[in-house]
């Protein structure tokens, strides 16, 4: 059976949609199947792999009789099902339809060795049900004085999950993104994160580096053709926060 992860912050701009490219490109480089599911109105994942939004979307998975489009990235082992206008509405939808989602995404993952989930920045229906049908799940975060909020808001919402409906959800921590470790206020924003969360940072920070925009801006993992010596630090950076997500998810080298 494959993991399903969840990346969540209630807090836009953080960085979740890097995070989660950049997941799905390492997982395949360890030849594992990959599912991208784009849970976002916004639709960035969808856009990051070249993928239009549809009439038909990743809100047919709450839909009794709808079967959500899966588009292929990478022949049948990395696919993506798109955000559509259909997430809009899923707030209105009853409490029961989670279920439905849930035994799809188990679904997935009896196909796909991992099956990521890109959520929205709220604490809605759309951020819930992943949570709810997820292994794990993982926060992207800026640190700055307005993400200790989100973090907060998010934590709260996890431990919920796990009371009521997930006993097995496991939190992997928060990545640390755009860090500058000669920021002050950024150093002691860290502090309150690891006095709010102890244990709960991944070892290593995504240093603030225009390549990973760059390459985000050319659809590539940031260690694809590194272009100069700050690329390849970002994308030393980079590989070593994804080897460690995927070490706590206990996912292995399928090659």
């Amino acid at each position: 059976m494959g993991k399903i992860l969840t990346v969540a912050i209630h807090k836009g701009g953080t960085g979740k949609t890097t995070l989660v490219s950049h997941l799905a490109l390492y997982a395949r480089s360890k030849k594992l199947s990959v599912l991208i599911i784009d849970m976002d109105a916004q639709g960035n994942i969808s856009a990051f792999f070249n993928v239009e939004s549809p009439t038909a979307g990743a809100s047919a998975l709450f839909l009794e009789g709808q079967e959500a489009p899966m588009h292929s990235i990478d022949g049948e082992d990395f696919k993506l099902i798109p955000a559509d206008n259909g997430l809009l509405g899923i707030e209105r939808l009853p409490f029961e339809s989670v279920q439905l989602y849930r035994q799809r995404l188990r679904n997935f993952a009896a196909t796909f060795d991992l099956v990521i989930l890109d959520t929205p920045p709220s604490m809605g229906f759309s951020m819930l049900a992943p949570l709810i049908a997820s292994d794990f799940a993982v926060a992207p975060v800026i640190p700055d004085a307005y993400s200790i909020r989100g973090v907060k808001s998010l934590y709260a919402k996890i431990k919920a999950v796990r009371s009521k409906y997930n006993p097995s959800l496991k939190f992997l921590g928060l990545v640390l993104n755009r860090w500058n470790s000669r920021n002050s206020q950024q150093v002691e924003m860290v502090k309150k994160f690891q006095e709010l969360l102890p244990g709960q940072l991944i070892a290593k920070p995504l240093a603030d580096r225009s390549a990973i925009a760059n390459a985000a801006y050319d659809s590539k993992a940031v260690w694809d053709k590194p272009n100069g010596g700050a690329a390849r630090v970002a994308a030393v950076e980079m590989l070593e926060v994804m080897a460690e997500i995927m070490e706590k998810m206990g996912m292995r080298n399928k090659g």
